[in-house]
């Protein structure tokens, strides 16, 4: 006899498990009992501070009637405690933008992903050091120029510089408060010297 199984979905929001869902991607998840959750599945299950609100997020741990949860994309402090009465279900797959479905790993192996891909974790840190003196340093801009325009906006309390490049804004400039806010990788090869900004 074949057991059967209730399969939901939802589409995914927020930034908590980015690396994992983007917004817009169909999260399709399972009825489970609690016996067969272990720790390292991602759960849908009812926000207990937004009624109406649905949250994905990874198990931590598993306790006698409840989990500890976090978000693969948050900082470690901010795991939740979730009564089992909340959840909805495991995931088991996602769709992005009509490409073929994928499994979502879960237990042993979800938890090893999740430690991987952590603002904590080695890879991510190993990377932010790799990016700081690449930044630093200013060896791309030998070989990247990128044609970046520059879009002049002025109102009578301060003049803005906008940085457009393919179309789209990477970046801004404000003299008078001397702040240049740029989008990766552009950061690396926009630089201010001497109040001037220099492309």
């Amino acid at each position: 006899m074949y057991e059967t199984v209730k399969t939901s979905f939802r589409f995914y929001r927020g930034r908590s498990m980015r690396t994992t869902f983007q917004p817009g991607d169909s999260i399709i998840f399972e009825e489970v009992p609690f016996d067969r959750l272990r720790k390292g599945d991602v759960i849908v299950y009812s926000s207990d501070s937004v009624p109406g609100t649905d949250v994905v997020h990874r198990i931590v741990e598993k306790h006698d009637d409840y989990f500890t949860v976090k978000g693969d994309d948050n900082p470690e402090g901010t795991i939740e405690k979730v009564l089992f009465q909340r959840v909805l279900g495991r995931v088991v797959a996602v769709e992005r933008e009509g490409q073929k479905r994928k499994s979502v790993t879960g237990g042993k192996r979800g938890s090893l992903w999740a430690g991987f891909i952590s603002r904590e974790g080695l890879p991510r840190k190993v990377f932010r050091c790799f990016y700081s003196l690449l930044n630093y340093s200013g060896v791309v801009r030998l070989f990247w120029r990128p044609e970046i325009e520059t879009i002049h906006l002025s109102t009578d309390a301060e003049s803005v510089v906008r940085l457009v490049s393919g179309g789209k804004t990477v970046g801004k400039w404000c003299s008078e408060r001397k702040i240049l806010v740029l989008k990766k990788p552009y950061d690396l090869v926009v630089r201010v010297r001497n109040g001037e900004l220099q492309l």
